[in-house]
């Protein structure tokens, strides 16, 4: 039996939450997919902890400028309490200010077109890529 040691990135979205996981030394972040935000998503969370052997989860927050929770920070935050309540890993959270844009400006960079930039999902994948990257980049491992 594999040991439960990758790290879970979310991107969380109104409509969207992009999932991306960790190698299993915790070194590398790779986007895996994007989550329908309904009332299967935890669901879906629980099944990808245990089928990617998951220890634990990273959310990305996006901060306002002066440090607070503007509205979209208070809302995830409301989906971490939730999360909490739902998993049995530890569910820690990440500033994931800007990510979004990261991700649009790599896949502009990358010169994907535009229509395809815009596929269901492929940003806040990518977003969660990037932010668990980040974490990952800066000891959160």
């Amino acid at each position: 039996m594999e040991a439960d040691n990758r790290i879970l990135g979310i991107d969380y979205g109104t409509r969207r939450i992009g999932i991306a996981l960790s190698d299993p030394m915790g070194i590398i972040a790779q986007g895996l997919c994007t989550i329908d935000n309904d009332e299967d998503a935890f669901e879906a969370v629980e099944d990808i902890i245990r089928d990617q052997h998951v220890a634990r989860i990273v959310v990305g927050v996006p901060y306002a400028p002066d440090g607070g929770l503007g509205k979209k920070g208070e809302e995830v935050m409301e989906f971490v309490e939730r999360l909490r309540e739902n998993v049995d890993v530890p569910v820690e959270t990440w500033d994931e200010s800007f990510t979004t844009v990261t991700a649009h400006r790599q896949m502009r960079e990358a010169g994907m077109k535009k229509r395809r930039r815009g596929e269901k999902g492929r940003a806040d994948e990518m977003a969660a890529r990037i932010l668990l990257q980040e974490y990952l980049e800066h000891g959160g491992a």
